[in-house]
């Protein structure tokens, strides 16, 4: 079960604005929700994306929306940051000037009721209940607006959000090809398993007919002690990054989703990479050179120590972001590669499944011909995957997570 509960489908911000926000800030002064009847939608997934979510199935495409919805550090993130109940970039600058003037309006309403009760005394407490809210609408209005501007701390707060996620996301995805890589190592150690345990009957039999001495035989159960061990280790490590990953995403510890295979790469994106071109959304983007830009010359050593930062962190942008490229295209290499042994390997499999279905097959010789597809497959898989992390570790790049050190660096 997810740990998570208030994630729902066609989930809408503006009941959570008032429900969360502003019960916070106005406890205890009767703020009713007002505009709960505007809904205002910021997720950006639609009902069918949001109804998979809740599926005990993870795709590598649900990443983003689980971490969104499910992790327990964004969510905590999330709650101290009001004007954003649950959307993937926040709210828009449009979108929070909209519901600013909401907020407005329904305050000047407020002070008209207010007006009316005014000079009545049976009704003094209402008229200053109305004061209080219509003085708290007015102050988040306020809030929302200086956000849409960049002013104040809303800004900075909604630019850590978007930080925190796409940090989790590319934590999440790695931790999701880091898995499937281990289930490979799994499922061979446990064909390993079954092939030791072949060799060591057929040993003990040939050692009954004395075909074989004590000693081969002892050799024989080393290896297939070893193969035990590797077994179960590979199914510790395998079990430990599973616990990993979908904790992150909002599953109990003791969670059996379906964890399915992370997609091919799409070569096509590859083709829209161009290090020159992109160097400048690269540069424009980068949260740690963001945060040198944005630091007073004082605090950084003076200007001409602020420049020298700021050139050799765009510097360092420019030669990081190339060798990601180069990265690519290496791993373009391997994973064409390994498309051309995999299809071979497939032939292979197939031939056997044939043989074996026919009874032109020993068990310890179709077991052979299963570890060698598996071996392939596993090959093909990390040619998948390398490739798969560096397209992502350029895209990362273009969205401000390239890793140039410290703002503060001499």
């Amino acid at each position: 079960m997810r740990q998570n509960q208030w994630k729902k489908a066609g989930l809408t911000v503006l009941s959570a604005v008032f429900m969360g926000s502003l019960s916070l800030a106005a406890a205890g002064t009767g703020i009713p929700a007002l505009a709960a009847t505007k809904d205002v939608a910021v997720t950006e997934y639609d009902e069918a994306a949001l109804e998979k979510f809740k599926d005990n199935t993870l795709e590598y495409w649900e990443l983003p929306g689980l971490i969104e919805r499910y992790n327990t550090d964004y969510q905590n993130q999330l709650q101290k940051y009001y004007y954003n109940p649950g959307g993937s970039t926040g709210l828009t600058k449009d979108q929070m000037l909209a519901l600013a003037a909401d907020l407005r309006a329904e305050a000047d309403e407020l002070e008209n009721d207010a007006d009316d009760l005014k000079n009545d005394s049976s009704t003094r407490s209402e008229y200053k209940e109305y004061r209080t809210n219509m003085h708290a609408l007015r102050a988040y209005a306020q809030q929302l607006e200086d956000t849409a501007n960049g002013k104040k701390n809303g800004g900075s707060a909604l630019r850590g959000l978007r930080i925190a996620r796409n940090e989790k996301t590319k934590t999440a995805r790695e931790a999701m090809r880091t898995y499937e890589t281990l289930k490979d190592q799994y499922d061979i150690a446990v064909l390993n398993q079954e092939i030791a345990k072949q060799n060591y009957e057929a040993a003990l039999k040939k050692k009954d007919l004395g075909m074989m001495s004590t000693e081969d035989v002892l050799t024989v159960e080393d290896a297939l002690n070893s193969a035990n061990g590797s077994a179960l280790q590979a199914a510790s490590s395998l079990n430990s990054q599973k616990q990993t990953l979908i904790t992150m995403l909002g599953w109990e510890y003791n969670a059996d989703p379906e964890i399915t295979k992370v997609p091919e790469p799409d070569l096509t994106v590859i083709d829209s990479f161009d290090p020159k071109k992109d160097e400048a959304k690269a540069i424009e983007m980068n949260y740690t050179l963001y945060d040198t830009r944005m630091a007073k010359a004082s605090s950084s050593g003076g200007a001409v120590k602020k420049a020298r930062n700021i050139k050799d962190q765009e510097d360092s942008i420019r030669s990081s972001l190339d060798l990601m490229y180069q990265d690519v295209k290496q791993k373009q290499k391997a994973y064409e590669a390994s498309e051309t042994l995999y299809g071979a390997a497939k032939a292979d499999k197939a031939a056997a499944d044939r043989k074996n279905a026919l009874g032109m097959m020993s068990r310890q010789e179709y077991l052979q011909a299963e570890s060698a597809w598996l071996s392939s497959e596993a090959s093909h898989t990390a040619a998948k995957l390398d490739l798969t992390g560096a397209i992502e570790n350029y895209q990362w790049a273009l969205e401000g997570l390239l890793d140039i050190g410290s703002s503060s660096q001499s």
